[in-house]
């Protein structure tokens, strides 16, 4: 049985929910951001679409993906026909509905549930899901996401689709940030010395 993930002190209470793809992402900006996410400086999370869409990975890769997905907590989305699993969804009030229409009208423009792809479905669930629960962007590779940021983000108070390079940018400034904090306040105790922000930045 897989045990949940421990809880992460999240040094820099940055909290970051990733594309299913970024858990095995092989380029640096992603591998950086699972790094400090093992080593407590910021949070990632996934959203329940998450493990619907591993469910149909090629059998040689499910298992490793689905591993790997367990080592972040997952939060639940408002359950979407067809697309939600039972035990790993809530039931939606109305604030929901709107907040996920209006995500997939803006990522989608034109775009009908009933005759789309199911990745356009899931992918507006992942975005739903990040806003619901107060996260400060979805990171992604997915250029027809990350098009729609700047839209995104003036409809819901700043919420950010972005890049693993344009996260890690955000992490690079936040660690900054809190090792000038524990300078200027050294009772606070001290902080791991990886990583130094010109580490994060040269990426």
């Amino acid at each position: 049985m897989t045990m949940p993930p421990l809880p992460s002190w999240n040094l820099t209470s940055l909290v970051f929910f990733i594309d299913t793809h970024i858990l095995d992402a092989p380029d640096d900006a992603s591998v950086l951001l699972r790094k400090l996410y093992d080593t407590n400086w910021i949070s990632l999370r996934r959203t329940d679409a998450m493990d619907t869409e591993l469910a149909a990975a090629p059998e040689e890769k499910w298992a490793e993906l689905t591993e790997a997905s367990a080592g972040y907590a997952e939060s639940f989305g408002p359950m979407v026909l067809d697309h939600s699993r039972l035990d790993h969804s809530v039931l939606g009030s109305d604030e929901d509905v709107a907040r996920d229409d209006l995500v997939f009208s803006t990522l989608f423009p034109g775009a009908d549930r009933a005759t789309c792809r199911k990745n356009h479905i899931r992918d507006a669930m992942h975005v739903a899901t990040a806003i619901r629960y107060g996260g400060l962007a979805f990171v992604t590779h997915e250029r027809k996401l990350l098009n729609k940021s700047d839209q995104i983000a003036g409809l819901f108070q700043g919420f950010r689709i972005w890049s693993p390079t344009q996260a890690l940018a955000e992490a690079a400034g936040a660690v900054a940030r809190a090792r000038e904090l524990y300078r200027r306040e050294p009772e606070r105790g001290s902080l791991p010395e990886w990583p130094t922000v010109e580490e994060l930045r040269s990426v």
